[in-house]
């Protein structure tokens, strides 16, 4: 290890094999070597590759955008009240627990072959969701489309990682930038407009998915010709940690569960919730230990987290996820309970954030390849988050459209900063080899990152709405109602009485947004320092990347040789 923390090429673990055979000594401990799936292509074909990749990432975040902007329908129309949270809960929690699974399986098949398996699962759990006749039927298929999507984007991001040197990224990175804004952008318009066509009219989310699958299948196959994975399939079956994939499945599942629960379903100090985290907690602990000693082969091999930039990027990174799904969830909410804005009118101030987040992503990437240097983007972008939220919990109902568009282009300016170059950062830190590993670490600790901060915010803000309701005369059970359902609610009391409270409960909002902001530009800025103080610059130039990117040349031009034959 190297005096930044970086683990040096070549040290660490056994080096890997590109023939998929065990060498004698190998064989004696019955560890299976991986096949070395770096391919850096021509510039045609990482071009065609990004595109498939962004045909991936368009999947993945269209799913998530179209159903968001109709959750309110889908609910309506199954009978689901306190179970409406669990529709999108279910695809969360399946896709979180999964993440930590796809780096090793990818490592052992192949990338092209695990993102193949996922996008299939997600296919067919798309199809059955369309079916749903009740809300507990739309949940459980959700959540087996999780199991296939919770690998989409981690997949896609391995195999960029695998193609393109990391200091060269940031050329091609505005292809993905797009793709993410196109589908924040148009995602909550389209999926508002199926669901509003007709009673049945949000089966065509779902229905929208097996064509959006079926374009993605096909670039997937016809424009991503990666390295191929050579070796025994019962050497890759003994490589499996089973048991290790039991413990993470358990441990990430409980702990998600639990988080999803609090406050919102059951109370924090509930049986339900102390009980599931505890054992999470527990299980999760047994996992560490396991992948630590137990086993040859680990799910996450334990020596990456020596490493100090490895922890200061997991650990940005869940704050990252925290702040990120909080605000995409609960800032239109807050333009719709504090000003009275339509859904599509609070939706559309997302944009800003969405719009800046893809320039500042693309143009940090950008900068990563003209300097070699990532860390003053993530700083940078640390601090710009920290005053955009900052700014954002001073908003009320006399605060015009220009703060509210300004502190919406700040927040995303920082959200862009942090996001890509961090990535740059984590997979600088680690071998070759561990980088879809450590990929697939990073989005799980993200995603886990924001399961705890929707679930503190949203009791933070149910807290501050009972507590000023309890003098209004409304009983427990009629402010839970309120909670779960707000129209439900104004449905059974009454216009007049809903009308009554309408100004102690705006009060009650605001209060609650303006922690929920604060507690936000609080963990910015501890992010900031951080990253300041375990994040350090390292190289980014590797001493193989043109051997590598040679023979990749290589290799184009003997499969291209062998069509022409």
């Amino acid at each position: 290890m190297d005096d930044t923390g970086k683990v040096e090429e070549g040290k660490g673990t056994p080096a890997v094999s590109s023939s998929g055979e065990n060498t004698p000594s190998q064989e004696k401990n019955v560890a299976p070597d991986f096949n070395e799936q770096t391919n850096y292509v021509p510039v045609k074909t990482i071009i065609t590759i990004f595109l498939a990749c962004a045909s991936v990432d368009l999947l993945a975040l269209m799913d998530q955008t179209t159903l968001a902007a109709s959750l309110t329908i889908v609910s309506r129309d199954l009978g689901a009240s306190s179970e409406s949270a669990w529709i999108a809960g279910a695809y969360f929690l399946t896709s979180t627990s999964f993440q930590l699974l796809y780096g090793r399986l990818s490592d052992i098949w192949s990338r092209k072959l695990i993102l193949l398996i996922g996008i299939g699962i997600f296919f067919f759990g798309s199809l059955a969701a369309s079916l749903a006749q009740s809300a507990m039927q739309l949940i459980i298929f959700r959540a087996f489309m999780g199991v296939g999507g919770g690998g989409l984007m981690t997949v896609a991001q391995m195999i960029v990682s695998d193609i393109v040197p990391l200091r060269e990224r940031g050329k091609y990175q505005g292809i993905l930038g797009s793709v993410v804004a196109l589908a924040n952008g148009i995602g909550p318009v389209i999926g508002g407009a199926l669901a509003s066509q007709t009673k049945d009219g949000w089966r065509w989310i779902f229905r929208l998915n097996l064509f959006v699958t079926a374009l993605t299948t096909g670039c997937v196959c016809f424009f991503m010709p990666l390295r191929k994975v050579y070796g025994d399939w019962r050497k890759k079956i003994a490589a499996i940690d089973f048991f290790g994939v039991f413990l993470a499945l358990g441990g990430s599942t409980l702990l998600v569960l639990s988080l999803t629960w609090a406050g919102g379903q059951y109370p924090w100090g509930s049986a339900h919730v102390i009980a599931s985290l505890v054992v999470g907690v527990f299980v999760s602990l047994g996992f560490v230990v396991w992948q630590w000693k137990g086993t040859s082969i680990p799910l996450v091999p334990m020596h990456i987290f020596k490493i100090r930039l490895v922890n200061g990027a997991m650990l940005t990174m869940f704050i990252n996820g925290w702040n990120f799904l909080v605000q995409v969830y609960y800032i239109p909410s807050f333009y719709q309970l504090i000003y009275g804005y339509s859904a599509v009118k609070a939706g559309s101030l997302l944009l800003p954030i969405t719009l800046m987040q893809t320039l500042t992503s693309t143009l940090s990437g950008l900068v990563v390849h003209w300097t070699g240097r990532y860390r003053e983007s993530i700083l940078a972008g640390w601090i710009a988050w920290a005053v955009g939220l900052g700014l954002f919990s001073t908003l009320d109902s006399s605060s015009g459209l220009g703060k509210q568009i300004g502190y919406a282009l700040l927040t995303g300016f920082g959200v862009g900063q942090t996001l890509q170059p961090s990535l740059i950062a984590v997979q600088a830190g680690v071998e070759r080899k561990n980088m879809a590993v450590v990929t697939s670490v990073r989005n799980f600790i993200r995603n886990l990152g924001g399961t705890l901060g929707l679930a503190i915010s949203g009791t933070v803000i149910n807290n501050a709405v009972r507590t000023a309701l309890l003098p209004s005369g409304l009983s427990l059970s009629e402010i839970q109602l309120l909670l779960n359902s707000p129209e439900t609610f104004r449905d059974r009391v009454g216009e007049s009485r809903f009308e009554g409270i309408r100004d102690v409960l705006e009060e009650a909002y605001k209060n609650g947004f303006r922690i929920v902001f604060i507690i936000g530009a609080a963990l910015a800025a501890f992010a900031f320092v951080a990253a300041w103080y375990t994040m350090p610059q390292v190289e980014l130039k590797r001493e193989d990347d043109e051997k590598l990117k040679e023979e990749g040349k290589a290799r184009a031009k003997g499969a291209k040789g062998d069509g022409q034959a």
